[in-house]
């Protein structure tokens, strides 16, 4: 549950507003019931429901995205009808719906659901007990929207670079070891539900440290680059390339069985070898790959795939074992 709220921001974000939210509206929908404001009490106790409702959608479907939706939804339009029959006493509660909206959902949605909510009130008029009373209510929300905006956005922008950071390779520009690990779960609950075919293939760079003893760091660096861009230029969009520590990449390959993955890495380890320079000439990889099987978690595959690779390295290198047996050996 934990490890789940770490990776889902969004999903974060649904959970910590419905609890608090249920937590504070409840009691005050029992208050509304014990003190004969029965319309305010179903309101609540609608509200109430519809949250939780929501937020126990977005942790069995995953769709945060739709979650969100119906959650501002609720909110906006239970605390708007709170607002007109309770007057100035509901009317405080939009406060804190406008600044969750711009959380919730997508910022324009947002301000669509706050302009209306706004407009509504304003029309109706009778939630306030003067005019200046409505202006000063309608001008202190805007601005409370407004900087509820501008804070959404940076903070998205700053989550957005974080993530990035976090699971970005700073000299490949591919995913890292981290990224890898998420993505590999993901295909191993995608493949128990659909069964459809999925490959692993890991890459080491033939006697890679030869490059950096003698010609410096910078130009092993640029080796790496290099093959980083190769590999991607190799292969299709959906393919996931991560970078496993040094030398070592993983390539994720979804849709691909067996066969199709003697044909990936019999195409790829002729491509470096024929087009991936160093400072001293050609330089060549071994692959090792195997295909998920049922039942498999994700180190385990991975532990299948590194096996192959030494299978690959041991039968001479520059070449690719898949773990049914069969070694590609270079000519």
């Amino acid at each position: 549950m934990i490890n789940r709220l770490r990776a889902d921001f969004q999903l974060t974000i649904i959970t910590l507003f419905a609890a608090c939210t249920v937590f504070l509206i409840l009691p005050f929908a029992v208050y509304r019931f014990l003190i004969g404001q029965h319309v305010a009490g179903i309101v609540d106790s609608t509200i109430v429901v519809g949250i939780s409702g929501a937020a126990i959608y977005a942790w069995r479907t995953g769709d945060t995205r739709r979650s969100g939706f119906f959650l501002v939804a609720v909110t906006t339009i239970g605390t708007t009808i709170a607002a007109m029959i309770l007057g100035v006493a509901g009317v405080f509660w939009m406060y804190t719906t406008l600044l969750a909206n711009f959380f919730l959902v997508d910022r324009r949605v947002a301000a669509m659901f706050t302009a209306l909510a706004l407009l509504v009130l304003a029309l109706h008029g009778k939630a306030f007990q003067s005019t200046p009373q409505l202006i000063s209510f309608v001008v202190t929300a805007s601005l409370v929207s407004v900087f509820a905006y501008i804070f959404a956005a940076r903070a998205e922008t700053q989550r957005i670079q974080l993530e990035g950071l976090a699971t970005q390779d700073p000299l490949t520009g591919v995913d890292n070891r981290r990224a890898m690990e998420q993505e590999l779960q993901i295909a191993v609950e995608t493949f128990k539900r659909s069964h459809a075919a999925c490959g692993l293939v890991m890459l080491d760079l033939d006697h890679f440290k030869r490059v950096n003893d003698s010609h410096g760091h910078e130009a092993g660096d640029q080796v790496l680059v290099a093959f980083a861009a190769l590999i991607r230029k190799s292969t299709r969009k959906v393919d996931r390339l991560f970078r496993f520590g040094g030398e070592e990449f993983v390539l994720l390959l979804p849709g691909t069985d067996v066969a199709g993955l003697r044909y990936v890495t019999a195409n790829l380890r002729g491509r470096i070898a024929a087009e991936l320079l160093g400072p001293s000439g050609p330089v060549t990889s071994s692959l090792g790959a195997a295909a998920l099987r049922p039942g498999e978690d994700w180190p385990t595959w991975l532990a299948r795939v590194d096996a192959a690779l030494y299978r690959a390295k041991d039968g001479g290198r520059n070449c690719a074992v898949v773990d049914d047996g069969e070694a590609l050996v270079a000519p």
